[in-house]
């Protein structure tokens, strides 16, 4: 079975918040979201389709690895699908 393909929805607006936030205007949903920067750096990674398995490797270059990144990053995901910000 192969991993699931994931990407980011079209037309996602970026908006500058605080020093470690970003706004996001999701135009499908009509919905705003804070984003920290790791998050952001996760969305933007899925503007192109990607699976987990190479969001992993993408933000582990950027970032140092922690214990449970995986875990993490693939909870952060299953975020994103839940209030529509990745198809």
């Amino acid at each position: 079975m192969s991993e699931r393909i994931w990407q980011s929805v079209p037309d996602i607006s970026f908006y500058d918040g605080s020093d470690n936030e970003i706004i996001i205007y999701n135009p499908l949903s009509g919905e705003t979201h804070q984003l920290n920067l790791l998050a952001l750096d996760v969305l933007k990674f899925l503007n192109q389709p990607s699976t987990v398995d190479a969001l992993i490797h993408y933000i582990s270059s950027l970032y140092e690895s922690w214990q449970d990144m995986d875990v993490e990053l693939q909870l952060l995901v299953e975020q994103f699908d839940e209030i529509g910000l990745i198809i």
